[in-house]
């Protein structure tokens, strides 16, 4: 069957005084840690120069246990496809449906032996992800380690595409923002190639209406059109997968002809699997047959009720307030008639109060529009599972032209604050399922751009939830970039982003959000909260992602010196999360790594060396004080990483707000702590002294 989803130690001697704070700006003199190495030079790490791309380590049979998350550049992040991916499991022997043109499937697999790379063309919800895992599982034995390519670029290239041995990776190109550049097609003959000689294969699923043109055309021999599986034979395979064989004499009742005629793809087909696995018997199918239809029949005798009897104010009316009913399914009434009315005077009838008072009551209105109600709940009827969904759809796709009012009015009763939260949270969820469904890119961007104030955790919900959506949280991931890639984006954005980061979404996928909530630091002040609170959320969650990241960027520093951006952006992210308990634990552990080390120490000395970032830094350095103080097990270790931090005599001022008192009694820890400086720097000078 196809499904399409589209669907990570020391002694030392009495300092009298202190030297003079240095010039802002003036570099911080090196003194590198003791028994530490130096650090890279060059842009280079063990021997290996650094990229801006995803480079791996490779650990057993299929394991990829570790790749370089660069804040900015291109890049490519691998995504595991694991056993219980939907997908996946679609293209198990038994279970996988090819498509409807054999001819061009059976070529599909010669195809990617040969070249190394294969472009999947084929409309979205057609089974081009499963099928192009059926293709990655069956080219070779054993299969590749099976990856999802979550590209992060300015535009498509082959460039920061993985080329390691035993790899086959998915990538979709679709919905593609801009047309590629015109040497792509060119190039990925070249990586197919490549990819060939290492046992590697990459897969790329695009549309008709994107992979066209110039450009293109060198992929055109391997490049294979594919149409959806047959829609009963892929319901017939689900049943029997999930053990409902009995069920499968049902598809053979007259209530199905006319989908089996119609042969809808694979999306849908999955859809009414689903359903029919569900229903309780076979008296729900006639039900089933309707939703599988949009409750399309239904949809239309609401919105033209009483269409002869009634003028056109009424039936506009009747229709405004179902739709209102469909958007606020299960809401307060008076949400409802709010929501109506907002829409009438957006269209611009007036809604004052005598027009309010000689129009149908709010019972007759509701009555008019279908709408029931539980106590103060009105809702559709509960009986047509789908319908209020459905209504929306219709809403979209028979009036294309008022799309922007109608993000409009919704959105706008979603952020009015005289609606409860309760309420404006079923807007909300309607809001970010339609977009979903109909690839809507607006209505997200409204709910991120006119929620506000408290109901920001609206938005932050919604797109959370886009995110992760199998077929369209690619769109949503790169827009949370892009906003954060702006040179000066609203504080309401990028709090908003921080927040969907710090989430569940941050959890599910750490790679991803970690690169966008990098980025969001460079946008906030130096001890920001909200990003302390977002790097000990993740810290807590993914601690080894976090390291890895930090430990990444803090290499990209020392390695481009020159870009200000990422130096800011970095610094923010590294005193953010060593300004939780949760964060300074895990930096201190990497300071027993000789490599990180240095990179850490340094990190530390830009802070103190920024100006804007001092009072951050003094406030967490004394919060080190008084947590290791009297920690007999680990306040050496903290006073040999601090006297490696304050070797450099240009920053020993910084001292002076830690170590006296304001009854200018000095504190032994930070004595302690200048002490072991002061002779690691003199015995630095010493061994540097021919």
């Amino acid at each position: 069957m196809m499904i399409d989803n589209e669907q990570g130690q020391r002694e030392g001697t009495e300092i009298t005084s202190l030297s003079a704070e240095p010039p802002s700006g003036e570099p911080v003199e090196s003194a590198a840690p003791a028994g530490s190495p130096p650090l890279p030079e060059g842009g280079e790490l063990n021997g290996q120069r650094q990229s801006s791309s995803v480079s791996f380590n490779h650990s057993g049979e299929h394991g990829i246990q570790a790749y370089n998350l660069h804040l900015n550049g291109d890049q490519a992040i691998p995504v595991p496809i694991t056993e219980s991916d939907a997908d996946c499991k679609a293209s198990q022997d038994g279970r996988f449906v090819p498509p409807r043109n054999i001819d061009q499937w059976e070529a599909a697999s010669k195809l990617l032996d040969e070249y190394g790379v294969i472009v999947l063309c084929a409309a979205q919800g057609t089974g081009r992800r499963t099928a192009a895992i059926r293709l990655l599982r069956t080219v070779t034995s054993p299969p590749p380690a099976l990856f999802d390519l979550d590209p992060e670029w300015s535009r498509p290239s082959v460039r920061p595409l993985p080329r390691e041995a035993g790899m086959g990776c998915i990538l979709d190109l679709s919905d593609l923002a801009e047309q590629p550049g015109e040497r792509l097609g060119t190039d990925l003959v070249g990586h197919g190639a490549e990819l060939r000689k290492n046992n590697s294969f990459l897969v790329i699923l695009a549309t008709p209406a994107d992979w066209y043109g110039h450009w293109a055309e060198p992929t055109l021999p391997f490049t294979v059109r594919l149409e959806s599986p047959d829609a009963r034979a892929l319901v017939t395979a689900e049943f029997r997968a999930n053990y409902r064989g009995d069920r499968v004499a049902w598809l053979d009742r007259t209530e199905f002809a006319d989908i089996w005629k119609a042969n809808p793809s694979a999306r849908a087909a999955w859809r009414l699997a689903d359903r029919l696995l569900r229903a309780s018997g076979p008296e729900q199918i006639q039900a089933i047959v309707n939703e599988f239809g949009d409750w399309h029949t239904e949809v239309e005798k609401l919105l033209n009720r009483n269409r002869a009897t009634g003028g056109d104010a009424q039936l506009l009316s009747t229709r405004v307030t179902v739709w209102a009913g469909a958007l606020l399914h299960g809401g307060q009434r008076r949400s409802v008639i709010k929501a109506a009315d907002d829409l009438l005077t957006r269209l611009g009838l007036e809604r004052n109060p005598v027009n309010v008072l000689t129009d149908a009551t709010t019972s007759s209105r509701l009555d008019a529009a279908k709408i029931t109600r539980d106590g103060d709940r009105a809702f559709h009827d509960t009986q047509k599972e789908g319908l209020p969904t459905a209504i929306l759809r219709h809403l979209w796709d028979e009036f294309p032209t008022q799309h922007e009012l109608l993000r409009r009015w919704a959105i706008g009763i979603a952020a009015d604050r005289t609606v409860p939260e309760e309420d404006a949270r079923l807007i909300t969820t309607a809001l970010w399922k339609l977009a979903a469904h109909r690839h809507d890119r607006a209505i997200l961007d409204g709910l991120a751009s006119d929620l506000k104030g408290p109901r920001r955790v609206l938005a932050v919900e919604a797109l959370t939830k886009a995110a992760g959506d199998a077929e369209f949280g690619r769109y949503v991931r790169d827009r949370l970039r892009q906003w954060m890639d702006a040179k000066n984006p609203s504080d309401d954005k990028v709090d908003l982003v921080i927040e969907i980061c710090a989430g569940s979404w941050g959890i599910q996928q750490p790679a991803l959000a970690l690169t966008r909530l990098g980025k969001a630091a460079g946008h906030k002040p130096f001890g920001s909260a909200t990003v302390i609170n977002a790097f000990q959320q993740l810290t807590l969650q993914r601690p080894d992602d976090v390291r890895k990241a930090v430990d990444q960027w803090l290499t990209d520093v020392e390695s481009r010196p020159a870009d200000e951006t990422l130096r800011r952006q970095t610094l923010g992210s590294f005193l953010a999360l060593v300004s939780s308990d949760e964060g300074t634990d895990l930096i201190l552990h990497n300071t027993r790594d000789t490599e990180a080390r240095p990179r850490i120490i340094h990190a530390w000395q830009k802070l103190l060396s920024t100006d804007d970032a001092v009072d951050a830094v003094v406030t967490q350095l004394s919060r080190w004080h008084e947590r290791f103080q009297e920690d007999p097990d680990r306040r050496e270790a903290v006073v040999d990483v601090l006297a490696d931090i304050f070797a450099p005599p240009s920053l020993r001022p910084g001292l002076d707000r830690l170590m006296v008192t304001e009854e200018a009694a000095i504190l032994p820890f930070w004595r302690e702590v200048l002490v072991l400086a002061a002779n690691r720097y003199q015995a630095s000078k010493e061994v540097s002294t021919p």
